[in-house]
């Protein structure tokens, strides 16, 4: 993967987290109807997205360090909850900023332990 695959693949992540962090509440919940599935999908879509981006920071060619990762995606998770404050009927909740630590914890901790299993000796 190139530098500009990465960033435009964390861009393209980045623009699908702000549209579902500032689609109504009434328009969240219709689109979750409309598929008929259950509603911790949402959450589970935060989680994926932030496993996603800790993915490609954390690998090549990118390869930032876990701490810093780490902290850009906790950054991200509460400016994420925060504008929800901006949208109608949405909330934020604590609960939110967990799920979305645990994708990036997830993420960071499949590309060290997929890049430990593959490293020659």
């Amino acid at each position: 993967m190139t530098h500009l695959v990465a960033r435009a693949l964390i861009g393209m992540q980045l623009l699908a987290l702000l549209v579902g962090t500032q689609m109504p509440n009434d328009w969240r919940n219709g689109a979750v109807q409309a598929m008929h599935a259950p509603t911790w999908v949402s959450s589970l879509g935060h989680f994926v997205l932030f496993a996603g981006i800790a993915m490609v920071l954390a690998a090549r060619p990118l390869a930032w360090p876990v701490a810093r990762t780490l902290l850009v995606l906790l950054a991200l998770a509460l400016l994420t909850e925060g504008l929800q404050f901006f949208t109608s009927e949405r909330h934020p909740r604590w609960v939110d900023v967990g799920i979305d630590m645990a994708g990036a914890l997830a993420g960071v901790a499949w590309v060290k332990l997929g890049f430990l299993c593959f490293v020659r000796r």
